[in-house]
């Protein structure tokens, strides 16, 4: 199969967008892709091998919340008509719940919501090209069309291409786990779906794609009363049909008392793990984050309750997790904060991978503790460091906040010479703010932003070195029709052989990089004929997403490649 991509750096002028279209090196400005009247709210990110990415929001237009979706290039430019395609006007309630989004392995859109176009909120998938095509018809499939209080589903693609949404369901039996597969042509694979339940309350899934068509079933099982309810948290590894793989659902942490404020952060490591933090009372009105990591095989390698700071002095909240591929580590960045809530800043703390803390038992310092807040820290790791996006402003005054960035190396030394970076300094209140991984030479945060009205969709995206706007350091020239690569097989398993063609010979560097960014392998030779074979050992690489680069007479070419 031929995997050769080649891009193009355009630039489509949209009227109003024309001066605000690709990313904006000003923080005073950011890159604005919505200007209508009505909220624009809780936008979803999801980034394509390519280096395009979807953006998807609430637009409430006509007293209805309908969803949109638009679709931009690595540079920020937008590649479909203003203020987005429309996905959805389906009668919604007049208040919103959680959503998802993702991109399969096409890089089309997989878009999840619910709404009550037939019954009570039950969810509904959609399948959109790059070109915006709406692949599984204009209406969607409806998941589940029951009485159910259905929210906040989940959605997933497999390495196989399927995609598998997951949803919590309101029985009269209580909540149970629902999930569906669906094909890329839009056929339910698994029938009238799978439900998972117990004596327990199951509620909150999320979902993480493994080998193949599995995936991993993330869950919290409650008891007790719903405003303060016992709750632990499970994994359940899933086959291609969605039984359980595992004999045993994995208890991450025992059923604990949490109250209503208690969150989960995900991230993955680079061998098919992942690394889950959260926080919650842990005594009296004392709230406290916690860690665990999960490898590839089911197996817990940190200890069971372990906090991120040991302080009793302080509340620890809004744990954000970053894995740092070089030295195989863990940095959380969390909000500090004094037992009355009012005083707060921003500390990190690093692990192992075993659980021990290396930054002392109470964190590194970041902020010192003051009336302003840094809230809600979102987190990135790239080879040996740490990136940490969060809002900051005046504590109680939300309306004056700023998007921010720092930047720790290994040994929790600041990066950047101004340590902390602004990223949106636009006096305004900024709400959902979501981020994305590390992609062609920058991460990116979008965030509803009431600069305007009753909000518009914003983003930014910042580089390595601290910097905002255009990337000079990735992808910049490219000629069609010069070099021709092909990969194969693709999928891969144990090897993969790029065929390269080209009218010129010289010297060529062939890099491998996974999705945080991580070199996993880099290849050079000498081309002295119209093509040349390499074939790559892939045998050790875990399964997922891969970009190659390929250089040769200072020309360029990428691609994408899958490990099943």
């Amino acid at each position: 199969m031929k995997k050769h991509v080649v891009l193009f750096l355009t630039v489509i002028l949209f009227g109003w967008q024309s001066a605000e279209a690709q990313w904006s090196s000003n923080a005073a400005s950011n890159t604005q892709f919505t200007n209508v009247t009505g909220e624009q709210v809780i936008p979803k990110i999801a980034v394509c091998s390519d280096g395009s990415a979807y953006i998807g929001w609430f637009s409430n237009e006509a007293g209805n919340y309908n969803m949109r979706l638009q679709r931009i290039d690595k540079d920020g430019n937008i590649q479909w008509e203003p203020n987005g395609i429309l996905i959805s006007d389906k009668p919604q309630m007049s208040w919103l719940t959680d959503w998802d989004m993702a991109a399969d392995a096409e890089d089309y859109a997989l878009v999840t919501f619910q709404d009550i176009r037939n019954t009570d909120n039950n969810p509904v998938g959609y399948r959109i090209s790059p070109e915006g095509t709406m692949m599984w018809g204009d209406d969607g499939i409806m998941l589940s069309n029951n009485a159910n209080f259905e929210p906040n589903p989940k959605v997933c693609s497999t390495a196989e291409g399927n995609a598998v949404f997951a949803w919590p369901s309101e029985t009269d039996n209580g909540m149970e786990i629902h999930l569906q597969k669906v094909s890329p042509g839009g056929e339910l694979l698994w029938g009238d779906g799978i439900v998972f339940s117990g004596t327990d309350e199951y509620t909150y899934p999320f979902l993480m794609p493994e080998t193949g068509d599995r995936v991993f079933l993330i869950w919290h099982k409650e008891s007790g009363p719903f405003w303060s309810p016992d709750r632990g948290l499970y994994v359940q590894l899933l086959d291609g049909d969605g039984a359980p793989v595992w004999d045993n659902d994995l208890e991450v942490h025992a059923p604990v008392p949490s109250g209503v404020v208690i969150t989960l952060q995900l991230c993955r490591d680079d061998s098919g793990g992942i690394i889950f933090s959260w926080y919650r009372n842990d005594e009296g009105m004392h709230f406290n984050c916690y860690l665990q990591h999960m490898d590839a095989e089911g197996n817990l390698t940190m200890p069971d309750d372990l906090v991120v700071s040991t302080s009793m002095e302080r509340n620890h909240m809004y744990p954000a997790p970053a894995f740092v591929p070089e030295t195989q580590e863990v940095v959380v960045f969390f909000s500090e904060q004094d037992l009355n809530q009012i005083q707060r800043g921003l500390y990190a703390q690093k692990f192992d991978l075993s659980g021990n803390r290396q930054w002392s038992d109470e964190g590194k310092q970041l902020i010192a503790l003051s009336d302003k807040d840094y809230s809600l820290p979102m987190a990135g790791g790239l080879n040996d460091k740490a990136i940490c996006i969060y809002e900051a402003y005046e504590f109680g005054n939300v309306t004056d906040s700023k998007m921010q960035a720092v930047m720790l190396d290994s040994d929790g030394n600041f990066v950047w010479p101004e340590q902390f970076v602004d990223m949106s300094i636009k006096q305004s209140s900024k709400l959902h703010a979501v981020m994305t991984g590390y992609y062609f030479g920058q991460w990116v945060a979008v965030w509803e932003d009431q600069r305007n009205d009753g909000g518009d969709i914003y983003a930014q995206n910042i580089q390595p070195d601290g910097t905002l706007g255009l990337v000079v350091t990735s992808i910049e020239n490219h000629s069609a029709g010069y070099v021709n690569v092909t990969a194969a097989p693709n999928p891969f398993s144990d090897h993969v052989t790029f065929d390269i063609c080209s009218p010129d010979n010289g010297k060529f560097t062939l890099e491998i990089f996974d999705l945080t960014g991580k070199k996993t392998g880099i290849f050079s030779g000498t081309k002295e004929q119209n093509n040349v074979s390499l074939s790559v050992d892939t045998e050790m690489y875990p399964p997922g997403f891969y970009f190659y680069h390929l250089n040769i007479n200072n020309e360029d070419t990428y691609g994408k490649l899958v490990k099943k």
